[in-house]
């Protein structure tokens, strides 16, 4: 079973001691079997542009460095004081589908306010 998590830390270098953590040979391959992907800093909000593409105003970027994790098997609890929730729908997602429908579902519970209903019958 995979376990698929979201993680925010202070900075790169607190992200990347976390992951060197979980295991790395002596030229810094990893010797787990976890799937990472470091997002870093996220956009939060959209930069905009003109007809030309020239920009008006910068997107402004996350301050903390976000990773996605794919464990294989249960997450590691020491990882979870940096774990977040968020809206489904964002920069990354990735695993089985039963990993994403823990995570959608453990989400739904935590914060239903990601989740609203629909305000009209769409049929």
């Amino acid at each position: 079973m995979n376990t698929f998590r979201k993680y925010e830390f202070g900075s790169q270098g607190a992200a990347t001691t976390k992951i060197n953590a979980l295991g790395v040979d002596e030229e810094g391959n990893p010797t787990h079997s976890h799937s990472i992907v470091r997002l870093g800093h996220i956009v939060v909000t959209e930069g905009t542009y003109d007809e030309e593409g020239e920009e008006l105003t910068a997107p402004v970027l996350s301050d903390n460095y976000c990773v996605d994790v794919l464990w294989n098997g249960e997450a590691e609890a020491s990882w979870d004081s940096n774990m977040i929730w968020c809206a489904p729908i964002g920069v990354h997602t990735f695993g089985s589908s039963s990993a994403i429908r823990e995570w959608t579902a453990e989400c739904k519970e935590l914060h239903p306010e990601y989740f609203p209903e629909p305000e009209e019958d769409l049929v």
